[in-house]
């Protein structure tokens, strides 16, 4: 089972050139975990969305658990998810996605 924090540290170390269809999944995962959308000429739907900030924590963990799922089954259906939480920095307010990956779909989508 893979683990991915959508921390904004993701994308650090990204290998663009997977060696296999797993960590293909995984990286893809990652993008859109770290993606703001609109930023993306050509795909301006992919990424976390706007109207999550400024709102309370507790309204909003719900809207980006459900937004996590349908951004992964839009445009990576191969990954086969086992939870999505939220954990929250109420210190800085901050809130991270973190998607635990169960596996991967091998009979392509």
């Amino acid at each position: 089972m893979e683990v991915l924090r959508g921390d904004g540290k993701l994308l650090e170390n990204i290998d663009l050139d997977p060696p296999n269809k797993h960590q293909e999944v995984l990286r893809n995962i990652a993008i859109i975990l770290d993606t703001v959308a609109g930023s993306v000429p050509m795909v301006r739907g992919l990424g976390a969305d706007g109207p999550f900030r400024g709102r309370p924590l507790n309204v909003i963990e719900n809207e980006i658990v459900a937004h996590v799922y349908d951004q992964i089954e839009r445009y990576e259906p191969r990954a086969i998810i086992a939870h999505v939480t939220v954990e929250a920095d109420h210190a800085t307010g901050q809130l991270i996605p973190t998607v635990e990956i169960e596996g991967v779909r091998e009979d392509g989508y």
